[in-house]
């Protein structure tokens, strides 16, 4: 077949469950990567053995530009050249020869290092950080009053003073926070120690400063609300005219104490309700390791996590059932495709948040502090639920027992879930007598 740019568009950015391929015409291809990266390549025979050179990706080469490459590999291929290498040298040599911008240095790293190493949550933070703070091209283009990259910035990275990146960083804390600037200060200085590695660049004097000098690091979080306070939140939820899966994603985050992004991207097929088991994938598919002596076929895969669907769960998901199709993502955003945003739950958390302060004083909630409820309540019911909330965090146990120990609990945390919300239960029954 033959592709064209209507077919290619709509392949890019878009959600996957697995990469797949797409054929071309002239031994062209693309492979499309689960988040939705279209990679052009090329393949050829060469020394009898099957090669697929990649070329670069779309939408920066064009499918015009990909097709006009094939007389030139050919062409290497009839001179006895292998185009693998050839394109290599080149591309080295086009690195050595090239005065990195801040951007291109980014870019350069994303596309090599992000989509690969990091999990999809990780990944597409690091996405919203570039695009807002190094590349000025936010999703919200008001939310920046100045594009200091682009204005001040957009020289080669390797005459970057130590002055402009103080002036860099300030800007930052004017539009963002101090908060937001040591976080991209740590992202640039991982981007910096790789490039620095391959050579592309020469500058390291970002990696002297730390983030006590640009800006500051986040407040570990002390907010734990009661029984009484998440009784009376819960409650407020339900008053609430937002839409359905907008409300059960954060009872379901109060219920399990699961994170945000885990119960968010959770999908109908991570639910056994004849096992009663909710699995959690494992985050990297990286973490798929052939130990010595094992066949190559024989793979060592991380461990999910398992947890119990409890009763009140069960609730939840079947209400969802009734108004949605039990298919895809437990809670669809705007596009169905893909699980309702982690702005979306947050928005919504910090009104409700806002209303209760207003009404009754109780101070801002934010959904990430009732992972410390649920363990706080239950560890004062008895020390015997220390081991058990760890796993219903989703935590590795201390010590010895994080190498040996891989039991998951079920049963005894099914029991501290049932507990958890008979606690929080009794105290909605005291609010709406």
């Amino acid at each position: 077949m033959k592709l064209t740019e209507k077919e290619l568009k709509k392949l890019l950015n878009k959600q996957y469950d697995k990469p797949f391929e797409v054929s071309d015409r002239d031994s062209i291809s693309i492979r499309v990567s689960k988040k939705g990266k279209v990679v052009w390549q090329y393949r050829y025979r060469f020394n009898n053995k099957p090669i697929r050179l990649t070329l670069g990706y779309y939408p920066n080469m064009s499918l015009i530009d990909v097709r006009s490459k094939v007389p030139e590999l050919k062409g290497l291929l009839l001179e006895g050249k292998n185009p693998s290498l050839v394109w290599q040298d080149r591309k080295n040599q086009n690195h050595k020869e090239a005065k990195f911008t801040l951007v291109n240095l980014v870019s350069l790293w994303f596309e090599k290092v992000a989509e690969s190493e990091f999990k999809n949550t990780t990944y597409q933070n690091y996405q919203s950080t570039i695009r807002k703070w190094v590349e000025n091209d936010p999703v919200d283009k008001s939310s920046l009053e100045v594009l200091w990259t682009k204005k001040y910035l957009n020289i080669p990275f390797d005459d970057i003073r130590n002055r402009q990146w103080m002036d860099y960083f300030d800007w930052i804390c004017k539009e963002g926070s101090p908060v937001t600037a040591g976080s991209v200060l740590k992202l640039l200085k991982t981007i910096i120690t790789w490039a620095l590695k391959r050579e592309y660049i020469k500058n390291s004097s970002l990696l002297l400063f730390k983030v006590n000098d640009v800006g500051s690091t986040p407040v570990m979080g002390e907010r734990t609300p009661t029984a009484d306070e998440t009784a009376k939140f819960w409650l407020e939820i339900e008053k609430s005219r937002a839409l359905p899966q907008t409300k059960i994603c954060l009872q379901l985050i109060i219920l399990s104490g699961g994170r945000n992004t885990a119960i968010r991207s959770a999908k109908w097929e991570d639910f056994d309700f004849e096992s009663n088991v909710w699995t959690i994938p494992a985050p990297k598919a990286k973490k798929q390791i052939r130990r010595t002596g094992m066949e190559s076929d024989d793979i060592a895969i991380q461990r999910p996590e398992l947890h119990p669907i409890s009763s009140q769960t069960k609730e939840l998901l079947k209400k969802l059932s009734q108004i949605y199709k039990s298919e895809g993502y437990l809670f669809p955003g705007e596009n169905t495709s893909k699980e309702i945003t982690i702005h979306a739950i947050d928005r919504f958390c910090s009104r409700m948040s806002s209303k209760l302060f207003k009404e009754q004083g109780i101070s801002k909630i934010k959904p990430h502090d009732f992972r410390r409820s649920i363990s706080s309540i239950l560890c004062e019911m008895g020390s015997k639920w220390l081991p058990i909330t760890e796993k219903i965090l989703g935590h590795k146990l201390k010590g010895t027992m994080a190498h040996y120990n891989k039991a998951d609990y079920l049963n005894e945390q099914l029991e501290a879930y049932e507990l958890y919300w008979s606690v929080i239960e009794n105290s909605i029954h005291k609010f709406v007598k």
